[in-house]
């Protein structure tokens, strides 16, 4: 498993300071065989990739890594990020893990029905012993959304066309908020043009509903109970992921939701970070500059790659391009990292992401020194770290979490063994 011994009788845990989670985007092939065929389709490749998911889970468990956290992708054939239900991930990887919390970043509301989303949010809350997170997102792939959110019209996030934006975000929001009474709330109804809950006139002549006073009036069916509820209350942690949108931040703000974000400029991050404590003291939450509770705050999202050597470091971030570059980079993503003054095309290069201070690459002596600068810089406590699992070799996947682990966590937060 690990490349270094951890006694499997001994856990470390870090205080509440400072937190590190990974973030996967959980290719099912090398750097070397990805963009070459459609690996998604075969059944061998997955299931490595399953297994060699769940040692780096443990490893990141037994090295004091906060969680672990998968995207939810859908119909990628590609193999660059085969996550079509990360809840299922996350109570698989809960089985193996003894205090690694698990999460997504993040569930895509437009392609879900909401209530069908809550229940199985609350029961996989449950079966990983109120170990996971929920990560939100309004979905960036038009394959997957367009497919997925047919239904009710919805199309992908991050268009110029202004009126699928506002579809796209009314569904959200609106689909949160359903999930938000199924956790909260007992007996609710709800209803608007997109969904009635429940719909007039459903019959539910059942005596023992009647006689219990479970929503039913006359024979009909006026309120609803979605269970379970969670175990953590009101509800797991919310994250959401964020392209630098007013109204995202401003929505996070208001619900409770850490942001998470891309952006590189050192400026902007500070700007995003207030912003969003101003917003949360117009909704009455107080939340300071930089900082995470369970009910909310900011997030800072980076690249990593460390090794022992320096040279290895490198070696392991350039395969990590193939799936940064070659997949993420169709989809705008090189723009977060787009230098001051600089015109044109973003080139889609390591060279390019680490001038502009979105990935920590190096020895974990460099990597410390990288965080802390962070740190400092503007006052983060949660980072999030996005690690190119599969496409980077499973050894020095396992390396890097080992050795951020084992050196640059303890040097930022204070171990206690249990």
């Amino acid at each position: 498993m690990c490349n270094r011994p951890v006694a499997r009788c001994c856990y470390l845990i870090h205080d509440d300071s400072v937190k590190f989670s990974l973030f996967y985007p959980v290719a099912v092939a090398s750097a070397a065989e990805l963009g070459k065929s459609l690996v998604g389709l075969d059944r061998r490749h997955y299931q490595a990739t399953i297994n060699e998911l769940r040692e780096q889970a443990q490893c990141a468990d037994e090295h004091g890594w906060t969680s672990m956290m998968l995207a939810e992708h859908h119909f990628e054939v590609e193999g660059y990020q085969v996550t079509p239900n990360p809840l299922m991930l996350n109570v698989f990887l809960a089985q193996h893990t003894k205090r690694l919390r698990h999460g997504q970043m993040g569930l895509v509301l437009p392609n879900w029905n909401p209530l069908r989303l809550a229940e199985d949010i609350a029961i996989a809350d449950h079966l990983t012993g109120g170990r996971l997170d929920i990560g939100l997102s309004r979905g960036y792939q038009s394959r997957a959304v367009g497919i997925l959110g047919q239904h009710f019209g919805v199309g992908s996030a991050g268009g110029d066309r202004a009126e699928v934006e506002a579809r796209n975000r009314r569904v959200f929001e609106e689909w949160f908020e359903l999930m938000r009474r199924s956790w909260t709330e007992d007996l609710w109804s709800y209803s608007s043009d997109l969904i009635q809950v429940p719909p007039p006139g459903l019959a539910w002549p059942h005596p023992i509903s009647a006689r219990l006073g479970a929503g039913v009036v006359n024979g009909e069916i006026t309120q609803v109970a979605t269970v379970p509820k969670p175990l953590q209350t009101p509800h797991p942690p919310l994250f959401t992921t964020l392209t630098q949108s007013p109204a995202t931040l401003d929505w996070a703000a208001r619900v409770g939701s850490t942001i998470v974000t891309l952006a590189s400029d050192i400026d902007m991050v500070n700007g995003l970070f207030q912003a969003y404590a101003d917003a949360a003291g117009r909704y009455g939450r107080q939340v300071g500059h930089g900082e995470w509770r369970p009910d909310g705050g900011v997030a800072l999202c980076r690249f990593i790659s460390v090794a022992r050597r320096h040279e290895d470091a490198m070696v392991a971030a350039e395969q990590a391009m193939a799936f940064t570059a070659d997949w993420l980079g169709e989809f705008g993503f090189f723009e977060a990292w787009r230098l001051p003054g600089q015109e044109g095309p973003v080139p889609r290069t390591l060279e390019q992401i680490i001038k502009a201070g979105g990935a920590i690459v190096g020895t974990p002596d460099e990597a410390g020194e990288q965080v802390q600068r962070l740190r400092e810089q503007t006052g983060v406590e949660y980072l999030v770290f996005a690690a190119c699992g599969g496409a980077v070799d499973h050894a020095r996947m396992l390396e890097m979490i080992g050795e951020f682990g084992e050196h640059v966590i303890p040097s930022l937060t204070e171990p206690v063994a249990v």
